[in-house]
C-alpha cells in the first residue's frame, strides 16, 4: 500500500515535470475549476450516493480523502494541496460551484486523462470501490457545509 502511494506521488511528480503546460490564464483557470466542463456520460447520469447524510461514511470518506485525496485537492477541497502548485491544470476546488454527485462520481472513478479535462488526476475506479468513492463524496460534502 505505501509502495502504491509512492508510486502516486512519484507519478504526479514526473507529470507535472515533463507534461504539463497550459496557456489558460489564471482568472480562466479559477473559473474552470469551480465550472464543471462537461456532464457526466449516460454510465454515471443515474449514480445516487447510498452514504447521504451517514456520518459514519464521513468518518470512513475523510480517511480515505486524507490519504488519497489531500496531497492536491488540499485539507478543505479548494484544490490548494501541497502537490498542486506543481501541477497543469491546478486541482480544481471540490466545495466551491455546483458539483452534483454523478459528477463527483465520475470524475474520482475515471479520473482525468481525458478531454476536456486533460488533468494528472487518476482513475481510483482501479485502486477504490464505489462505497469508498461514495464516502469520499459525502465526506466532501460534510467540508461543503462548514
Amino acid at each position: 500500500m505505501v509502495y502504491l502511494s509512492r508510486a502516486v506521488v512519484i507519478f504526479f511528480l514526473l507529470v507535472s515535470v515533463f507534461g504539463c503546460s497550459s496557456s489558460q490564464t489564471t482568472e480562466e483557470q479559477n473559473v474552470s475549476e469551480i465550472t464543471p466542463k462537461s456532464e457526466p456520460p449516460a454510465e454515471y447520469a443515474e449514480y445516487t450516493n447510498p452514504f447521504t447524510g451517514d456520518p459514519n461514511a464521513v468518518v470512513e470518506g475523510e480517511e480515505i480523502y486524507r490519504e488519497r485525496c489531500e496531497s492536491c485537492h488540499g485539507e478543505g477541497g479548494r484544490g490548494d494541496g501541497p502537490l498542486a502548485q506543481s501541477l497543469n491544470p491546478k486541482p480544481g476546488t471540490l466545495v466551491e460551484g455546483d458539483l452534483s454527485d454523478q459528477y463527483l462520481f465520475w470524475r474520482i472513478s475515471e479520473g482525468g486523462l481525458m478531454d476536456p479535462f486533460n488533468s494528472v488526476m487518476p482513475a481510483w475506479k482501479m485502486i477504490l470501490n464505489e462505497d469508498q468513492i461514495g464516502q469520499i463524496i459525502t465526506f466532501i460534502r460534510s467540508v461543503e457545509a462548514k
